[in-house]
């Protein structure tokens, strides 16, 4: 499974190429219009930087939410128009606007909290950091679940953000998986100006992860008398990935390269 995701992944992005592109500058266009407003207000008036820095949050992921939905389009072996996806964001400004919040908020309490208890200087202050370090570190591995739940199920913000955890705690190595897998994604990133792969492939990546990590929990479904916990390392999944796995289907070089001359 893992493998065929790697693959699912990378196909996706590179026949989707121009449209993560598009959208990764746009967001970077927000975010960039932030951290200049927050250089900005440093050498002004400081005490805005914090609501700044939130609101330039929120502008972000409503921008990924809306385009979280496309890529759920697009793992999903449909299309995403460019005026499609930016029609998203009058239906997600409100989760993407509390879910901006609720980064903002982790984000300060771990910038402050942690440098705060580290000057504390001994064991309990040492303590402390550890605690909010990887508390914030389950949060985060929890959350990379949250927009794609929210893009392919559309459930409530308390809702989704239950199953993030559920997801985690029920997935907890490929969780991690798709974290580093994240990371690497990022870093790569830095190479091409944060243009590919980017927060969108990322957010591809995420949508993907889903769309197969799901078909584990439809398979069980329609096999009530299975135990979940018995069978965890025995999932079928080369029966369960059959069908996507036709329509990936493989590509040489040069089917990559020239897909008309296939």
């Amino acid at each position: 499974m893992i493998g065929f995701f790697f693959k699912k992944n990378f196909y996706d992005g590179w026949d989707n190429l121009v449209w993560i592109v598009v959208f990764n500058l746009i967001i970077l266009a927000i975010s960039a219009a932030g951290l200049y407003l927050l250089q900005s207000v440093f050498t002004t008036i400081t005490i805005i930087a914090v609501p700044i820095f939130i609101l330039f949050v929120c502008l972000d992921f409503i921008m990924l939410f809306a385009v979280s939905e496309g890529c759920a389009n697009l793992v999903d072996y449909k299309s995403s128009p460019y005026r499609e996806t930016f029609s998203y964001i009058k239906d997600v400004w409100k989760i993407a606007t509390l879910f901006g919040l609720l980064i903002s908020i982790v984000i300060i309490l771990v910038a402050l909290g942690i440098p705060f208890y580290l000057s504390y200087g001994n064991f309990v202050g040492l303590s402390l950091a550890f605690f909010i370090f990887w508390a914030a570190l389950v949060i985060v591995l929890a959350l990379q679940w949250f927009l794609p739940l929210y893009s392919q199920l559309h459930g409530g913000f308390l809702k989704t953000l239950k199953k993030s955890f559920i997801l985690l705690f029920d997935n907890t190595g490929f969780s991690l998986l798709l974290f580093f897998y994240s990371i690497f994604m990022m870093i790569f990133s830095v190479i091409l100006i944060f243009v590919v792969p980017g927060t969108v492939g990322i957010c591809m990546a995420q949508n993907n992860a889903l769309k197969l990590r799901m078909k584990k929990y439809d398979w069980l479904e329609a096999h009530p008398e299975i135990i979940p916990s018995t069978v965890r390392k025995q999932i079928p999944w080369e029966e369960i990935l059959d069908e996507d796995k036709e329509i990936v289907g493989n590509r040489t070089l040069k089917n990559l390269i020239f897909p008309w001359k296939d």
